[in-house]
């Protein structure tokens, strides 16, 4: 039986960013992918500036530039279809790049480092020693969960926490309207909210969330705000939110959503899965130095600074969304303050805190 250094559970931004870094130490690394690349996945597929010096930290600037991609200058808030809020980006960088390429990008590039996928497997289990997966059993010394909301490697290592049902239901949609300009488009309405983008010259991205409560259907909410949009496929994902879960435990270690789900309007999701991939990994190669203990207890203190100091913005979002009075009022408000949402904006887009970058 091969042996690893290190387990990853999920092939996506997360597990691949902490599998090239410590591929890159001369760490081995297997990634178990359930799922087989390219294949699509629920995302509003926007990137923000602030990724840009995680790129320029692991050499990745020049190869992500040269992905296919569609540039976004700015954002554009309605209620009820009605614009409140247009606002050009002050700082470039924004794009929208698909979330099919994106990671069968950063597949690559982790595997061009030296670690091993294997696609189409699903964890079942975990015993002190080993997973338990679809493929049989492998020994796993340190585990990261990457693996997303539903994370099998949450629940089995008990670092889950007991969540509330969620109310809410994501979709998600490639739709062809060429005539969109080049803003993320995000309109909040009494059943939920929606957030588009192109992804190219003629196609858009669009993410809808809806309460389950509504009884709304995706379609009935194209057809009154979008009626020049063609029907098309839509992809579901739940839960939309949740408690955050622990960490680590010193053996499993989680990072993106598998710890910590983001409300999706502020398109944080991506940015926090590689930021959070790239702590973790930084503080497995610690144990060496520092010893488990100790690197574990700095993990959850950088990660829990990370998102009390980052995402502020996204838990106002979170708390606002989760209720239609409340989110419909709240919308009402920046229609008369809308400097105060433009402010907000520019701060997501911002540059990326240096003091997150420290152990």
């Amino acid at each position: 039986m091969a042996t690893h250094d290190v387990v990853i559970a999920g092939g996506g931004p997360a597990g691949s960013m902490a599998a090239l870094i410590l591929s890159r130490a001369g760490k081995k690394v297997l990634v178990l992918e359930r799922t087989h690349f390219p294949r699509a996945k629920v995302c509003g597929s926007s990137l923000n500036p602030r990724n840009w010096s995680l790129w320029q930290r692991h050499g990745l600037t020049e190869r992500f530039q040269r992905l296919p991609h569609f540039d976004i200058g700015g954002f554009t808030l309605k209620r009820k279809g009605i614009p409140i809020l247009r606002h050009s980006f002050r700082k470039p960088g924004a794009r929208a790049v698909e979330r099919s390429t994106l990671d069968a990008w950063l597949a690559d590039e982790a595997s061009s480092s030296g670690a091993t996928f294997q696609f189409g497997v699903t964890v079942q289990g975990l015993t002190a020693t080993h997973l338990q997966t679809s493929a049989g059993e492998i020994e796993a010394p340190l585990i990261i969960g990457a693996d997303g909301r539903n994370s099998a490697i949450g629940r089995f290592s008990h670092l889950a926490r007991p969540s509330e049902p969620c109310g809410r239901v994501g979709w998600q949609a490639f739709i062809d309207l060429p005539n969109l300009d080049d803003h993320i488009h995000m309109n909040v309405f009494p059943e939920g909210y929606y957030g588009m983008c192109k992804i190219s010259s003629t196609q858009i991205t669009t993410s809808l969330v809806l309460f389950a409560a509504s009884k709304a259907t995706p379609e009935q909410i194209m057809a009154r705000y979008l009626p020049q949009a063609a029907p098309t496929a839509w992809k579901c994902m739940h839960p939309i939110s949740r408690k955050p879960w622990d960490v680590t435990n010193g053996r499993c270690w989680l990072t993106g959503d598998a710890a910590h789900v983001l409300e999706p309007l502020t398109g944080e999701g991506i940015y926090s899965a590689l930021a959070t991939a790239e702590m973790a990994a930084r503080h497995i190669l610690s144990i060496d130095r520092v010893g488990v203990k100790t690197a574990a207890n700095r993990y959850r203190r950088q990660h829990r600074r990370f998102y009390g100091l980052r995402m502020m913005i996204n838990a106002l979002a979170g708390w606002s969304l989760t209720d239609s009075r409340r989110s419909m009022r709240m919308m009402q408000a920046l229609r008369y303050w809308p400097s105060a949402a433009a402010q907000m904006v520019e701060w997501v887009q911002g540059a990326e805190n240096p003091r997150l970058q420290e152990g």
